[in-house]
């Protein structure tokens, strides 16, 4: 498995893992078919090399400060690639892409 996809794993279970994260953008079937084809945003992209960049998409829990768990997905994200690989990561986007409805559970 090549670097990048192993840190693209990596980086979507410790978003998913944060409180407050009902989902990462991009996890269903026809998210990821749209995203190879150009169309929409995958909920991770990693690009590495000398440098590493990491984007995030989350959906957020109803209820949530979204700045907070935003902070959180960043540092869980930095210290689990770091941690995992060995590799710190260069710049890092989380983006809330939206909010789930009313009643939707947050992650543990």
């Amino acid at each position: 498995m090549n670097e990048e996809r192993q840190i693209g794993r990596i980086v979507r279970a410790a978003a998913r893992s944060s409180y407050g994260v009902a989902a990462v953008a991009g996890e269903g079937a026809l998210e990821r078919m749209a995203a190879r084809l150009g169309f929409g945003r995958g909920g991770v992209r990693v690009r590495g090399g000398v440098t590493l960049s990491v984007h995030v998409n989350v959906h957020l829990a109803a209820g949530v400060p979204a700045t907070q768990v935003a902070a959180n997905v960043g540092e869980a994200v930095r210290y689990r690639v770091q941690r995992e690989t060995g590799r710190q990561i260069d710049e890092l986007v989380v983006t809330v892409d939206g909010i789930s409805p009313l009643g939707a559970e947050p992650a543990p």
